[in-house]
């Protein structure tokens, strides 16, 4: 560094080499007005090859001049923080260049005279990130965009910064979109798939499904009040309309949830019953939560629960010979079911006995069996034919007693079986649609099934069958 370099330079004066007079090779010359200052390469009295114009302000310009103009490779700085490298053309950002902007978005791509132009790709301060086309500074052609705070991304066409014409848009809740878009909106035919797998095909307006293309609300098939027996399953059937009353065939995935219900009686609730008990009200009454439970097939026993009023068996069948089919334990139902083209199943329901309906009911069937025996010895009464006061004539002394005996066994450990079930009651069953999220942020009303539960006679062969006989195959000897 020289003297001179150290003596502020007035604007409108040159430094540097001169050929001819003019200026050629390095040298720095502060313009006119003071603001901007070249330091660089000079031919033939233009700036050319490599230089640094700075403005006063602290904005820059660092990279290849070309006859007086900023044409080649560059960076660019200016004094809100945005900074660029890339390619110029004619002092403007023309070219492959990425630009750093002040607020921490960030474009790296294609440019024609300071616009976005062609493919880049472009993140925004949110962390919002698109990668595909450009055209005058918008997003417009193909592309790819992901929003990071909403959580959702589309792939397709865009159309002056918003998604138009096919593509696909997949949501933050697991959902997904593909079809027509129009200004952003998705617009004309598309097909939306639930995180659950509930499907809509069809026409989109102004980004929303016309509400007649909607499922509308939940039935039940068959009858809303039931008539079983104590032990007996039933099976139920839901199935989700259209508007005009038709199932949807296509409603496949939504989640349909079953909850059990003992019906209080309004005017005469149980003494155990409190506000602590978990509730909810049915068009039949409100109604203590229970759990369910799924009955398990019986070997050779068919049954039928019927809308009808449920008629019992008769022991007239006690001559032509019955066994009886051991009543299993209800086992855990599955509370949650997805719909399948528009239904929903559940097979053998039936009611298991619980701590909550022992502190609701009061019900001689639940009581132990030994116990009704005590009780009938103090009375005096017989209880059973194995009472030690039954004749030797009931137990041995004919067929037909001893029929009689067997039967009264076979009752006994069928009354001990049914202690695995609810007592005979007023039940009702709720089934709600609880799909998460919603499905277009709407669920179907909840439909209701009332359950009367009726007690088994001692004296019915209720499920008892026919003795089967064992079948002996013989082969001769030769």
């Amino acid at each position: 560094m020289t003297q001179g370099d150290l003596i502020p330079q007035k604007p409108g004066t040159y430094r540097g080499t001169l050929k001819e007079q003019i200026r050629h090779g390095q040298g720095k010359y502060v313009y006119k007005n003071s603001f901007y200052t070249y330091e660089g390469e000079w031919v033939d009295g233009l700036k050319h090859g490599e230089g640094r114009l700075s403005m006063k302000n602290g904005g820059y310009y660092k990279g290849d001049f070309q006859r007086g103009e900023i044409r080649g490779k560059g960076e660019r700085s200016w004094i809100n923080g945005d900074f660029y490298r890339g390619e110029f053309e004619g002092g403007e950002l023309h070219g492959d260049g990425v630009m750093v902007y002040g607020d921490g978005s960030r474009y790296e791509g294609f440019w024609v005279y300071n616009r976005y132009e062609g493919m880049g790709i472009l993140t925004l301060k949110n962390g919002d990130l698109y990668t595909g086309e450009f055209h005058r500074h918008k997003r417009h052609g193909e592309g790819k965009q992901i929003w990071k705070e909403k959580g959702s991304e589309y792939e397709g066409g865009w159309v002056a910064g918003k998604p138009h014409g096919s593509g696909i848009m997949k949501y933050k809740d697991g959902g997904k979109y593909e079809g027509q878009f129009s200004h952003g909106l998705r617009q004309g035919q598309g097909t939306y798939t639930h995180i659950k797998g509930i499907t809509y095909s069809g026409l989109w307006i102004n980004d929303d499904i016309p509400p007649e293309e909607l499922p509308q609300h939940m039935v039940v098939v068959g009858a809303t009040e039931l008539e079983i027996y104590q032990g007996e399953g039933l099976d139920l059937e839901i199935a989700i309309l259209h508007t005009n009353g038709d199932v949807m065939e296509g409603e496949t995935g939504r989640q349909i949830m079953i909850t059990g219900g003992f019906l209080i009686p309004p005017d005469n609730p149980p003494k155990s019953f409190s506000d602590d008990h978990e509730k909810f009200n049915s068009p039949f009454g409100d109604a203590v939560v229970i759990p369910l439970g799924f009955k398990p097939d019986l070997d050779g026993l068919s049954e039928t629960p019927s809308a009808a009023t449920a008629t019992d068996t008769s022991s007239k069948g006690e001559k032509q010979g019955m066994e009886y089919v051991a009543l299993p334990t209800p086992e855990p139902i599955d509370m949650v079911k997805s719909s399948k083209c528009g239904h929903v199943n559940w097979s053998r329901v039936t009611i298991p006995r619980c701590e909550t309906l022992d502190q609701l009911t009061d019900d001689d069937d639940v009581a132990n069996p030994e116990d009704t025996k005590q009780k009938g010895k103090k009375k005096g009464t017989k209880t059973s034919p194995m009472n030690t006061k039954s004749t030797n004539k009931d137990r041995v002394g004919s067929a037909e007693g001893r029929d009689k005996w067997k039967m009264s066994g076979m009752r006994a450990e069928r009354e001990k079986d049914l202690q695995k079930y609810g007592p005979p009651g007023n039940y009702v069953i709720r089934l709600e649609d609880v799909t998460e999220p919603p499905f277009f942020e709407q669920r179907l009303s909840p439909v209701y099934v009332r359950v009367i539960v009726n007690r088994v006679k001692h004296s019915s062969t209720k499920f008892f069958i026919p003795k089967r006989t064992s079948v002996v195959t013989t082969t001769d000897k030769k």
